[in-house]
């Protein structure tokens, strides 16, 4: 077994437990020692564990899983990636490691069709640690670019920010780059890109850095729909090698190389063009392409890859052209006339798109960054944790660059900016954002933090109290409530998925809770707790600090708070997103979740609670569902 095999099998086996994927925790027994009989079969060289699970309930073989406690979104990770198997007698118990091995034991005795899911995330379990090994390589032989950008990043800033758009810019795909390196905090084979070989990986994936040129179609303009008019970077006919006169009939799509090639025949009324347009370099996201010589475009094109899961196709739906630009510019008015927080976030501008009917292979959106973003040094918050050639966080490096060096200073700004722009957008508007990793972006300067937002297709918001904002900002200013409210619902019926659209503040603080709490704080603390940067104790104590004095603030302007100190201070346990189960091993007719990306359990330990529920020798909380369907398909 290779490292990355190893590690690898260690995440998927940690996430099950977490996931209370075929009711291991549920169901299983925990046990304070392991059977004496046992005990001989399990190898003097391994770890000592501090608990087993016996798992009796999976086809006819017993499992006992070597434990270790954690208080980090669940009681109890695996001691290792091997276990005891202990078939029915007289045949003797073995030991039995891997992910191969684990996921197969997980299908014993499942249906055919569920048996089947499980196999293939076998597959996508080898994807990700080839590709694992692969971006270590890749990482090696980035280091010096990446050692040098280090002192780029503090010349290139003064009393301003960056000096120059090519500073921002470089420094941007820099912080793209090194994110990539560093895998998602929750699910377990977010490394793989299922449908990238090793050549392709080397080709277009950020860890590599590469340059290419984009692809384009031609396609009948009877048949398109575009949102505005196209950039001035866009090609001529000419350009991409095909008669200018097609102009008159025809418009040009961004087409990726990968994609384009898996077209086979295309639809009548789209012509390949023969020529390759406009320099790019894949950004964080793989699908989203930044333009070289224009550093204020970023282009998004579907992509025949799938990440976070095999249903997690990276293509368009063309409803999300038209939803994320309705939230940009709901949040751009929220901006424009919230005087708490409207300096503190800004939306990039993502007006123009285009589509081909309901095609999701044949769209595009454009991300454009206006110049007040380049004067700024803008990161993802997916780089923060990553780790540096000299050993260290990129976020203890923005330390330095920004705050002399004081890492407690720059948390607390880092908490701060979170919390309230994230408690009043939820508690005020009725508005949650999927601000993940990927897409919430620190916009730093010296002379303060902010937010960069983008690609907010897939938000949920709350009508009544999103029409009730409308009405207050109108009545503070001497405007028209009814009227108002009017526009604010006519606004509304503007949303094409109306799943954005959520009954009650439930739907809201899981959001909050499982992207902004779990994914853009909790994951940093856990890795800042890591290197040494605070104690968990400390880096949560100020966290539940900062939280419960926006909740005051808010509370002294009017805005009621009441739900979410409940939820989010007294209970035990929090939503926790089930990734690998609604992502790959789950049936959506089995999970019944109406979206992958939002299928939750209660089941997380609540972090913001003053003292932590512990870790018992009990299997804790049955892992309830909140997204309709049952825990585990296994029985």
């Amino acid at each position: 077994m290779t490292q990355s095999q190893s590690y690898i099998g260690q995440r998927i086996i940690d996430t099950c437990l977490r996931e209370n994927v075929c009711e291991l925790m549920s169901r299983g027994r925990l046990l304070t020692t392991l059977p004496a009989d046992l005990a001989r079969h399990w190898p003097g060289s391994s770890v000592s564990p501090q608990a087993w699970l016996q798992v009796s309930h999976l086809g006819t073989q017993t499992l006992f899983i070597p434990l270790e406690a954690t208080e980090y979104l669940q009681h109890w990770r695996a001691a290792g990636t091997g276990w005891l198997l202990q078939p029915e007698p007289p045949a003797a118990a073995r030991y039995s490691q891997g992910y191969t091995a684990w996921l197969e034991c997980l299908a014993a005795g499942l249906t055919q069709e569920e048996a089947r899911l499980f196999r293939d995330y076998i597959l996508e379990a080898d994807c990700a640690a080839e590709h694992r090994e692969l971006c270590r390589q890749a990482y090696r032989s980035q280091t010096p670019l990446l050692r040098q950008s280090l002192g780029c990043a503090k010349q290139s800033t003064g009393a301003t920010g960056v000096s120059q758009a090519a500073d921002w810019h470089r420094q941007l795909l820099l912080s793209d780059q090194l994110a990539a390196y560093l895998d998602h905090p929750y699910y377990p084979t977010a490394r793989a890109k299922v449908g990238f070989d090793a050549a392709a990986l080397r080709r277009y994936a950020p860890e590599f850095a590469p340059r290419f040129e984009l692809n384009w179609l031609a396609v009948d303009k009877r048949q398109v729909s575009l949102t505005s008019a196209v950039p001035a970077c866009w090609p001529t006919m000419s350009q991409v090698g095909l008669a200018p006169e097609l102009s008159l009939s025809h418009c040009l799509f961004p087409v990726h190389p990968l994609t384009l090639a898996s077209l086979g025949v295309l639809p009548e009324g789209i012509i390949r063009a023969p020529s390759a347009y406009l320099t790019v370099q894949p950004t964080l996201s793989v699908r989203t392409l930044a333009l070289v010589d224009f550093p204020g475009v970023h282009i998004k094109v579907p992509l025949l890859m799938a990440t976070l899961g095999a249903k997690n196709i990276r293509l368009i739906k063309p409803s999300t052209l038209y939803d994320g630009h309705w939230f940009e510019r709901a949040l751009t008015r929220i901006a424009q006339t919230d005087a708490v927080i409207g300096q503190l976030f800004a939306h990039v501008d993502e007006r123009h798109g285009g589509h081909l009917g309901e095609h999701k292979e044949f769209a595009y959106i454009v991300r454009r960054y206006p110049e007040s973003m380049q004067r700024q040094q803008l990161v993802p918050v997916a780089a923060l944790a990553s780790e540096m050639p000299d050993g260290r966080l990129y976020l203890a490096h923005l330390a330095d660059v920004y705050y002399q060096g004081d890492w407690q200073a720059w948390f607390d700004d880092y908490l701060s900016l979170l919390l309230r722009v994230h408690l009043r957008l939820w508690l005020k508007y009725g508005m949650a954002l999927e601000s993940n990793q990927q897409n919430a972006v620190l916009a730093y300067r010296v002379s303060g933090l902010s937010l960069v937002m983008k690609d907010n297709d897939s938000a949920r918001l709350l009508p009544e109290r999103y029409l009730q904002s409308a009405v207050e900002c109108a009545v503070k200013g001497s405007g028209d409530g009814a009227e108002a409210r009017a526009q604010a619902q006519a606004q509304l019926a503007g949303l094409l998925d109306r799943r954005i659209l959520v009954e009650g503040d439930e739907a809201l603080a899981q959001m909050f809770v499982t992207i902004t709490l779990q994914l853009d704080i909790a994951a940093i603390i856990e890795a800042m707790a890591a290197k040494g940067l605070g104690t968990r104790a400390y880096l949560y104590r100020r966290l539940r600090e900062q939280l419960i004095a926006e909740l005051d603030a808010l509370d002294a302007q009017g805005i009621a708070t009441a739900y979410a100190r409940n939820y989010l201070l007294q209970q035990s346990y929090l939503p926790l997103k089930y990734l690998l189960s609604s992502g790959s091993l789950l049936s959506k007719t089995r999970s019944g979740a109406s979206d992958v990306n939002k299928f939750y359990g209660q089941s997380a330990p609540n972090f913001l609670l003053e003292t932590l529920p512990g870790a018992e020798l009990a299997a804790g909380p049955e892992a309830g569902v909140a997204a309709g369907g049952e825990p585990s398909p296994c029985q």
